[in-house]
């Protein structure tokens, strides 16, 4: 029973480390983005670090890239010395640590995706309020400095860093091409060439704003309906894409040994491989159709 109580603690600590993991991610979602600190280091020097912790921080992870990294090559090891322990398998301990790998960008990457989707979803709300600033005669300064006062979070912090640099005495092109690059949602990226093109033109930018924020609303509407009409099927598909995992763990703990017997001789680890090579393309490809682009 030793190979199953280890398997059953391995699954238990993984599903122990995702709930943590959510729980200080969504803390910091509601502190102060001031409040977060970024921590320095050799890897935050490089861009390939700075991607990293930008991405960090709009996904609401209070962690710096060097930190990042070092947490997720230990719990790599571990995880990796656990499923050796589990299964008695060679193969199965570089197997448990890339699953821990791809779990660790799989979470960065939908966290940095759900806080751009948060703020598309806003953009046209924000457009509106430039709209009416610009109507009633304010500048476009004063009426970025009204949106980003009364706009919801999380858009309210960006555009209020944005505000922020203009008091500051930056350039208007400056602050708005800092927002977009910060923020690199594809409608925010519109809003901004729209902004840049009509000062440079002199075109009426209320109106272009106000045309602009219809056609947001209508692309976020169609992605809503798209996402839920998609909703039981991409679920279907994430079942039974956890079904092989599922099996292997209670498998393992009903008959203690039977996953190392069978996977363990011959062509047993040859075919563990492939086949963990073959479900990370599967899960890639079910994220593949299930995402709804707007």
């Amino acid at each position: 029973m030793s190979a199953g109580l280890a398997a059953s603690a391995a699954a238990a600590s993984a599903v122990m480390a995702v709930i943590g993991v959510g729980r200080i991610a969504g803390g910091a979602r509601t502190a102060p983005r001031s409040a977060r600190a970024t921590r320095s280091g050799p890897l935050a020097a490089r861009p390939s670090g700075r991607r990293l912790g930008a991405r960090l921080a709009r996904g609401g992870i209070p962690l710096g890239p060097d930190l990042f990294v070092v947490l997720v090559a230990a719990a790599s090891v571990a995880a990796a010395a656990i499923g050796f322990l589990a299964l008695r398998l060679p193969a199965a301990a570089p197997v448990a640590a890339g699953l821990v790998v791809f779990g660790a960008v799989a979470l960065v990457r939908s966290a940095d995706a759900r806080h751009l989707a948060r703020v598309e979803e806003q953009l046209p709300g924000i457009a509106q309020q430039i709209t009416a600033a610009l109507a009633a005669g304010l500048s476009l300064r004063q009426a970025l400095t009204r949106a980003a006062r009364d706009a919801p979070e999380p858009a309210r912090v960006e555009f209020a860093r944005a505000v922020a640099e203009l008091e500051l005495g930056t350039r208007l092109e400056a602050a708005l091409e800092g927002l977009a690059e910060r923020v690199p949602a594809h409608d925010l990226r519109i809003m901004v060439t729209a902004i840049l093109v009509q000062r440079r033109t002199g075109g009426n930018l209320a109106r272009a704003l106000a045309a602009l924020s219809e056609r947001l609303e209508e692309r976020a509407q169609l992605a809503r309906e798209l996402r839920g009409a998609t909703a039981q099927a991409r679920m279907t598909a994430w079942l039974v894409a956890a079904l092989p995992l599922g099996g292997a763990v209670m498998t393992e703990i009903a008959a203690p040994g039977t996953l190392s017997q069978t996977l363990g001789q011959g062509i047993g680890p040859m075919l563990l491989t492939v086949s963990a090579g073959l479900y990370a393309l599967g899960v890639l490809g079910i994220r593949r159709i299930g995402r709804v682009e707007s």
